[in-house]
């Protein structure tokens, strides 16, 4: 392959796993997660399933991408708002997630039954706690976490909370609630605790 050639196939690269992706997320929606194959995401998408398979080894590899989206436009809203108390920063991570996982609930569903069926909890690290660790550190250097506090495991500790919250959102469809109002309740008690005592 010529230097001109890598450098299409590079390009084409991103594009093709968009493809993919979106693909996947709308055969998600029509038929569910377990009755969508890869072989279906590759025809949708126009590809080769080989060329599916170079792109998400494993269907279950798409839930952890949707994950993955999600969180990082949430950092890239919250970065550009130092100014803010590290607490309300995370605060408006996850409320930026909970909105886009709102904005379309059956999607959400099925990424999160994907997930699970992928063996997700088990399996993968959470994806926010790269994001949450460093929030957390630069809490304690301007005050606002206790300097006591294990900020991996106060990262962890949001993560799990926040995952529960989906998952009963997820499985609770009828609630009252909004997955919101949900999750402020629940990361409001783990930032409660973190905060620096007096």
């Amino acid at each position: 392959m010529t230097a001109t050639e890598q450098g299409a196939a590079d390009r084409r690269a991103p594009a093709t796993s968009d493809l993919l992706y979106e693909a996947a997320a709308a055969l998600f929606v029509e038929r569910g997660y377990e009755d969508t194959t890869m072989a279906d995401i590759a025809e949708r998408a126009g590809t080769s399933r080989r060329t599916a398979f170079n792109h998400f080894p494993s269907k279950g590899d798409i839930p952890m991408l949707w994950t993955r989206r999600m969180a990082d436009r949430a950092v890239e809203v919250i970065t550009e708002s130092t100014e803010e108390e590290v607490p309300e920063r995370i605060r408006a991570y996850f409320r930026l997630i909970s909105r886009m996982v709102e904005a379309e609930p059956e999607l959400s569903r099925q990424m999160m039954l994907g997930w699970t069926a992928a063996i997700g909890p088990i399996r993968y690290e959470s994806q926010l706690l790269a994001d949450l660790t460093p929030l957390l550190r630069d809490g304690q250097e301007r005050g606002q976490v206790d300097p006591g506090v294990d900020v991996a495991e106060a990262a962890r500790a949001l993560s799990d909370v926040y995952i529960g919250v989906i998952f009963r959102w997820v499985r609770d469809q009828g609630t009252p609630r909004t997955l919101r109002t949900m999750a402020d309740s629940a990361i409001d008690l783990v930032l409660s605790a973190i905060r620096p005592h007096a």
